[in-house]
């Protein structure tokens, strides 16, 4: 099994990152049927076909985190590429 471990510092409020968050998790979704779905304000579940994980958002960061089954580990790299790119989008502005 492999695992996305992603730890991105922000310097906003959370109800902001909470807003990046979900346009994030719903392109996801739509790219590779990994769904979501909240559990308060600022974690979130992640599953699909070969994941499963969670994020965590606070003031001071968002913290991403899934195991990938053996057929997702080919997308690993692409998957947290995207994540990171589109934070970068958002965040470093």
């Amino acid at each position: 099994m492999s695992e996305i471990n992603i730890n991105y510092p922000v310097d906003c409020q959370a109800d902001e990152s909470l807003e990046t968050m979900t346009h994030l998790l719903q392109l996801l979704e739509q790219k590779y049927g990994i769904t979501h779905q909240f559990i308060n304000d600022r974690e979130c579940q992640l599953s699909g076909s070969g994941v499963k994980g969670q994020v965590q958002i606070n003031d001071e960061g968002i913290e991403i985190f899934a195991r990938l089954g053996f057929f997702m580990i080919p997308f690993k790299s692409v998957i947290e590429t995207e994540i990171l790119t589109k934070l970068d989008e958002h965040f470093s502005a």
